[in-house]
């Protein structure tokens, strides 16, 4: 959450306007601003749209000197709310539209998003909302009366004549509130009394069908019958089943599952079994898997089994249209609760106002992906399942072949964890092979591919097989250096090196989008020495095409993935024979189900292990292990190929081995030791600014804050400020302070405590986020 100066105009309760007796209705409204979190703002409501305003409606408000949009979160008297009878609020100015898009349970669990996250509640339920919602020349007003009609009215006041005439004047039968205020040129306030006068005296309404557009269907399939699961499928399935038949009852046990299963062990024939139950009781669930790029995957899967008329899709990719449409049809079925619906989407489907929820399924639970990064609110996508399901008494399941050490940790603990040992048909995993570099190159290779892997390779395109090959990192070359003066080139915004893209001619920022045209000598010591050193994704293409000329490859990045459906159509062209080698960065490694891969090469997995993180080493084991996982799926036997300068560094021998209990072990002895999570909670203060000294001095004048205020009795431990690794982004410096603690909500009172504190120092930014799982 970045915090920002509130308006100094503004407070709490703001003064204005007109008073209101006792007994008139108030409205507490939340409105999205980057300012202390929990804070909403009071506002009269106008006895003529009074009908209109309930808890759950979206309203129109003035806040300082801006016209926002703001969300009901409670409405009664002044004394229901605690409100001073001396105070004079302001008056909501409109309704946006007459429907209940949250009903009281979302609403408890924006309010548990906006407690927990330290993250202002009106931001949160924005999140949940169509950006098209925003759009105040969407916001109209219409005749309710013919214009011959309105020629007859009499006790109109001069305002109420004013807004009338516009609407005779026009060819249009509706016009927007906007406009109508610009064009009569009246006083805000003046302008709306008149106007909700007008509507309560049914001359005018509100007009909503500007957002309506007709829903577009997904391509019908024929339905496939269920597979018959075998014997760890069927517990697995029957245990959760036994929960969902309980959905009607509060439970007292964990309604927590995770499905602990090897990469090909039909999890996802298990998920589809669920759902088919909860569609049974007419009820919904929501399917989130970790990337936009695997929708179209478990899409047809889901279209193969059910039909499409009952998926909505839902993520940031889609077009505006198809967003509208998904988003009315999310409205116009949660209101029908005799029909139930599957949400498919990324984290932001958790979001979703979605009613009578029976299922929850996360899959791929283990993804780095599932935490919000930027913007607020910066939440844990299993962490705000897990409440959602609490609160709709619902089941939620984590489907994952390497869990999170923190989450395997709580579910052992706390929840249920389901094991599936074995892949389907009882397919062997794959055999891994670690690939020493240091004996391959100096001998007899100089290539990036090693001698044992080229071989294979050949051999599988013998065979008509294919082969998947895994570098994680994108561009040409990593970074251009000069070797006369020791330059690197980098980027002006960002402490980091440019990377060199051969397509483009130029170097690039991964961060910030920074862009040099190439470059034949030094800009600082004009050499001709002016190199480019690592390997890229596209070198990488570049090699595999001349060592094996034959072959037709693909290369998947997100290079290759400007474009809207342009990973579906890669996919469709690999899976379907089309293409023999598949190259790419982590994406290779996520979901994809391909029986006909038969060889994995990792290309080199020293770049996985050498962040200062303490999760550093979970991931490349999750890495590793999920992309071994994509070969062997079939009846044909898998290789993997890993190949490292560290080969005697023991996370390779977990992979080797298949031995995910061993790594988690060992990896929570050492999270035990040094107090990480999940022996903690570890959050992150991140202060940004353009000034580097008032950045690091602000930074601890915080620390010296926080450790004034922390309670002795319930310690909490301040680590830093330090600069961040990536030092400089988008032209400010950052520096950070992590803070680890087992008591959340102490933590959460001081952060609260000092928010205001927070703000002293306009020119530097902060970010809190909690229970963070990135400290680059």
């Amino acid at each position: 959450m970045i915090f920002a100066m509130p308006d100094s105009q503004t407070s709490l309760l703001e003064t204005e306007i007109v008073e209101k007796k006792d007994n008139s209705l108030c409205a507490k409204v939340a409105i999205d601003l980057p300012i202390c979190p929990g804070n909403a703002y009071y506002y009269s409501i106008p006895e003529e749209i009074k009908k209109e305003i309930k808890i759950g409606s979206a309203v129109y408000v003035s806040f300082g000197r801006q016209e926002l949009i703001g969300f009901v979160i409670e409405i009664g008297t002044k004394a229901d709310l605690k409100i001073k009878n001396d105070f004079e609020i302001k008056s909501i100015y409109y309704a946006i539209n007459n429907d209940h898009i949250w009903d009281e349970k979302f609403l408890d669990f924006a309010k548990w998003i906006s407690r927990y996250y330290l993250t202002n509640i009106g931001t949160v339920l924005s999140a949940s909302l169509i950006t098209e919602f925003f759009n105040r020349t969407k916001h109209e007003l219409e005749l309710n009366i013919s214009k011959e009609e309105i020629k007859k009215l009499t006790n109109l006041t001069g305002e109420q004549k004013l807004i009338l005439e516009k609407f005779l004047n026009s060819k249009r039968n509706s016009l927007s509130y906007q406009y109508l205020l610009k064009k009569t040129e009246l006083n805000k306030e003046v302008f709306y009394e008149a106007i909700n006068k007008l509507k309560s005296k049914k001359i005018l309404k509100n007009r909503t069908q500007s957002l309506k557009i007709e829903v577009q269907r997904l391509g019908e399939k024929a339905l496939n019958s269920k597979i018959i699961l075998n014997k760890e499928q069927e517990h697995a399935y029957n245990t959760i089943l036994s929960s969902l038949q309980s959905n009607n009852q509060p439970s007292l046990f964990s309604k927590t599952f995770l499905i602990h299963g090897v990469t090909g062990s039909g999890k996802t024939e298990i998920y589809l079994n669920l759902i088919e139950d909860v569609l049974k009781t007419n009820k919904s669930a929501i399917y989130l898997v970790p990337e936009i790029y695997l929708v179209p995957q478990v899409l047809q899967r889901l279209v193969n089994r059910f039909g499409s008329s009952k998926i909505i899709i839902w993520h940031s990719f889609l077009n505006k249209k198809e967003k509208i449409n998904n988003w009315k049809k999310i409205l116009q079925d949660s209101a029908d609760l005799k029909s139930g619906k599957i949400i498919l989407g990324a984290r932001s489907a958790i979001l979703v106002p979605l009613k009578n929820i029976g299922l929850i399924i996360i899959d791929e639970a283990h993804e780095a992906a599932y935490k919000q990064a930027s913007p607020a609110p910066r939440y844990d996508t299993i962490k705000v399942a897990v409440k959602r399901s609490e609160l709709e008494n619902c089941p939620v399941v984590l489907g994952t072949a390497t869990p999170n050490i923190s989450d395997y940790f709580r579910c052992l603990e706390e929840h249920t964890v389901l094991k599936l040992t074995k892949r389907i048909e009882n397919y062997p995993m794959p055999k891994v092979h670690i690939v020493d570099l240091k004996n391959e190159f100096p001998v007899t290779n100089k290539n990036i591919i090693s001698n044992v892997l080229k071989s294979s390779i050949n051999e599988a395109l013998s065979k008509k097989e294919q082969i998947i090959l895994l570098l994680n990192r994108r561009g040409y070359s990593s970074h251009i250096f000069c070797r006369t003066c020791g330059f690197i080139q980098k980027c002006k915004n960002c402490s980091v090196p440019l990377v060199y893209h051969k397509n483009l001619n130029s170097m690039l920022c991964h961060h910030c989008g920074y862009e040099l045209m190439t470059s034949q000598t030094c800009p600082e010591c004009k050499s001709p020495h002016f190199k480019y050193f690592g390997l890229g994704t596209q070198q990488l293409e570049e090699d595999v095409k001349k060592i094996f000329s034959s072959a037709k490859t693909i290369r998947v990045d997100k290079d290759q993935l400007r474009k809207k459906d342009q990973y579906l159509n890669l996919w469709q062209e690999f899976s379907s024979g089309r293409a023999d080698i598949l190259i790419g960065t982590q994406l290779v490694a996520k979901g994809l189900d391909l029986p006909n891969v038969t060889v994995v090469g990792v290309i080199i997995a020293d770049t996985m292990l050498n962040f200062p993180d303490y999760v550093s080493y979970e991931r490349a084991f999750q890495l590793l292990t999920q992309v071994t996982g994509r070969t062997g799926r079939g009846n044909k036997p898998g290789r993997v190929f890993i190949q490292t300068y560290q080969s005697e560094t023991p996370i390779f021998k977990y992979v080797e081995n298949h031995d995910f209990e061993s790594f988690y072990n060992t990896e929570i002895e050492q999270r035990k030791i040094f107090e990480y999570p999940p022996f903690t909670n570890l959050s992150r203060i991140i202060f940004q600014s353009k000034d580097e000294k008032l950045c690091l001095d602000f930074a601890n004048q915080m620390l010296k804050e926080f450790s004034d205020a922390t309670v002795p009795q319930q310690p909490i431990t301040f680590l830093g400020p330090a600069p961040c690794f990536f030092t400089k982004l988008h032209g400010k410096y950052r520096y950070h302070i992590l803070c680890k603690t087992k008591h959340i909500e102490s933590r959460n009172q001081l952060f609260n405590k000092l928010l205001s504190l927070l703000n002293k120092n306009a020119k530097v930014d902060i970010i809190i986020d909690i229970d963070s799982v990135n400290l680059l």
